[in-house]
């Protein structure tokens, strides 16, 4: 669903969300460097109004559940539930791609946030049977794995980015439970080896 807000409401929410977050990350007590180094470079630019900093937070967040921190990764989400879409897509991205995840780590340890995250994501891009034919066409694209399948012929094989991005692509097929194409199994089994992947760049 579209909602109208000004910037100077977003501003506030953005600092609400510092707020809410310096004290669930508690960057100052963060013993590993690398994790120390993207929480608080991420909460220092935090701002709902730029894309750059939705997108710090979508690699925040992945980077926690690579970390094996996914009560953190969860709580990024969970603050970012107040974000409103506005109908900007491309602004949406990293949004749907920390809810994507956050819905995926919580399936079993907190259903209530994640049917919220999935309900946000689905208030941005309305019910299937809701869609118009160019939706249904583009979603049709990017269900059967356009985007997830680019992303891998276009990373290198140490490439970190690329993989991370991945980490969210899937987790959205799994909020609309994939495709024939990419059908359940087949998202888990990659989220687990992208994820095992990254793992071992960062040497954890």
């Amino acid at each position: 669903m579209q909602t109208s807000v000004t910037r100077a409401e977003l501003l506030a929410l953005s600092e609400d969300m510092r707020r809410q977050l310096s004290l669930a990350l508690a960057p100052d007590h963060e013993i590993v460097p690398f994790l120390k180094r993207t929480k608080v470079s991420t909460l220092k630019k935090l701002s709902l109004t730029r894309r750059e900093s939705l997108q710090r937070l979508d690699e925040l967040a992945s980077w926690l559940h690579v970390y094996d921190r996914d009560d953190e990764a969860q709580a990024v989400g969970r603050a970012l539930l107040v974000f409103p879409f506005q109908g900007d897509y491309t602004q949406y991205g990293p949004v749907e791609g920390v809810l994507a995840l956050t819905a995926w780590l919580a399936e079993h340890s907190d259903a209530e946030l994640a049917d919220t995250c999935r309900a946000h994501i689905v208030g941005a891009y309305g019910r299937r049977e809701d869609w118009s034919d160019r939706t249904r066409s583009a979603m049709a694209n990017r269900l059967g794995g356009w985007q997830v399948e680019w992303q891998e012929r276009n990373r290198a094989t140490h490439d970190l980015n690329y993989t991370l991005a991945q980490l969210g692509e899937l987790a959205f097929l799994a909020i609309w439970s994939g495709s024939s194409t990419w059908p359940m199994a087949r998202i888990r089994q990659e989220f687990a080896d992208k994820t095992a992947h990254l793992r071992r760049l960062k040497k954890i």
